[in-house]
């Protein structure tokens, strides 16, 4: 009969050839994600590449959300990438262009996407910065407190703070497209959902 040290040595060598097996695996294919264009045109997005894990395996992406401009032209397709730990949750974002070309949005790990009313201008909030891109993916950006909300009206962003109890927020408005700070108002509690901005 095997002793208990000798049992835990054989589960982790087989765990280690497990790994090992698996990283030899080829990467599965990148998910695609298909949009549909104000025009008609069927795009297909593609995740980034997987990534190889250091324990074996391969970290892979997954379809997040997609939020398309008022006029329907522009679509940003954001991807998530799969972890084990919140820490680790990244996202990229992707924007599809009236002609079907896509380009990668720099510095595109946000949690909230937002257009501007114009569909000039993509925002996505993180967790404390704000990002602004034009459709091209240039990007400005700003930092601020914390985000928990976003939302905009012609020429402005307004940004709640992330709260977790019923407790008024100040909601800080920003010119757009510089992120210029343009003064505050209060709320009786954080927002749900969009259509705060004022």
């Amino acid at each position: 009969m095997a002793t208990p040290n000798v049992v835990y040595l054989l589960t982790g060598v087989l765990s280690l050839a497990v790994s090992a097996q698996a990283q030899n695996d080829p990467p599965p294919a990148p998910v695609t994600y298909t949009v549909t264009l104000r025009s008609g045109l069927k795009v297909a997005v593609p995740a980034p590449a997987p990534i190889a894990h250091p324990d074996g395996g391969w970290v892979t992406w997954q379809f997040e959300r997609k939020a398309a401009s008022a006029d329907g032209r522009f679509v940003a397709v954001m991807f998530l990438k799969d972890a084990v730990f919140a820490k680790d949750n990244v996202t990229v974002v992707s924007l599809v262009k009236p002609d079907g070309k896509i380009v990668s949005l720099p510095n595109s790990d946000v949690n909230i996407l937002n257009w501007t009313p114009d569909g000039q201008y993509l925002l996505g909030g993180g967790v404390n910065t704000l990002r602004l891109w034009n459709t091209n993916g240039k990007v400005r950006s700003r930092v601020l407190d914390s985000i928990g909300a976003l939302d905009t009206t012609p020429g402005f962003a307004c940004v709640s703070p992330l709260s977790f109890d019923e407790a008024a927020v100040t909601v800080q408005r920003l010119r757009l497209p510089q992120l210029r700070p343009a003064g505050t108002f209060s709320l009786p509690r954080a927002p749900t959902q969009e259509g705060f901005c004022r």
